[in-house]
């Protein structure tokens, strides 16, 4: 699994790079959630058990990294042309009264479970976005030893992954969050201990995934064999 992704933060730069908009609305909405400062409020509208110790509306850290719960850049199409919302990364079913316990991977679809897992089966074919990102990273244990290691295409100075997407609201608390589709990996990975990899989507195909309602089943499964040519470089990370 994805346990954490490195972003490149600069809105401006991705939305020049996709030729996407950027949507002011629901940036600001995502200003005004990190700004919430009622824990006990924000516990009670999220459904969660206890008062959160550190501000659940989080975007990436210092080392541009984002982790299951944090907030990024997704881009989507609405009205024909591609856009840039705030997206967390960990899906919150719409409708959702509490938060499904962290023991479930909701941050990551196999692409082997896209109609048989109850989360993707919702969203499959119906709410289809992109997320952009510089490396990602993985834990291993090669001879028993546990350590983390990032990946990075060497040939791309920025990649992404098709990602499934849902839209969550509870009174004033409204936010969009995310899960990467990964498949089985290359050569490169499988041999430094890792069974997944995040899908590279050719770049020619993106936007047939983004409109799923105007292709057949079989045909978004199709595309999504079809990646982006790359060798993926690693080392062992802090």
């Amino acid at each position: 699994m994805c346990f954490s992704v490195e972003v490149d933060r600069d809105l401006k730069k991705l939305s020049t790079r996709f030729n996407a908009g950027i949507d002011a609305a629901r940036y600001e909405n995502f200003e005004k959630l990190r700004n919430l400062s009622d824990n006990l409020e924000i516990k009670t509208a999220l459904g969660l058990k206890r008062k959160p110790q550190s501000n659940p509306f989080k975007d990436a850290d210092k080392l541009n990294r984002i982790y299951p719960g944090y907030f990024a850049n997704v881009m989507t199409i609405e009205n024909g042309s591609r856009v840039f919302k705030p997206m967390r990364y960990r899906i919150r079913p719409e409708g959702s009264k509490e938060e499904i316990p962290s023991k479930y991977n909701v941050f990551n679809a196999r692409i082997d479970s896209l109609e048989s897992r109850k989360t993707w089966q919702n969203l499959f074919m119906k709410k289809h976005g992109i997320f952009p990102f510089v490396r990602f990273f993985e834990w291993v244990e090669p001879e028993g030893k546990k350590k983390l290691i990032s990946f990075k295409p060497d040939s791309h100075e920025i990649m992404w992954a098709p990602c499934l997407y849902d839209e969550w609201k509870n009174g004033e608390i409204h936010f969009h969050s995310f899960a990467i589709l990964t498949d089985n990996p290359p050569l490169e990975i499988s041999e430094q201990g890792h069974d997944r990899c995040p899908i590279f989507l050719k770049e020619n195909l993106i936007n047939k995934w983004l409109t799923p309602e105007q292709s057949s089943k079989s045909e978004i499964y199709d595309l999504l064999k079809v990646i982006e040519a790359t060798y993926y470089r690693f080392k062992e990370s802090a």
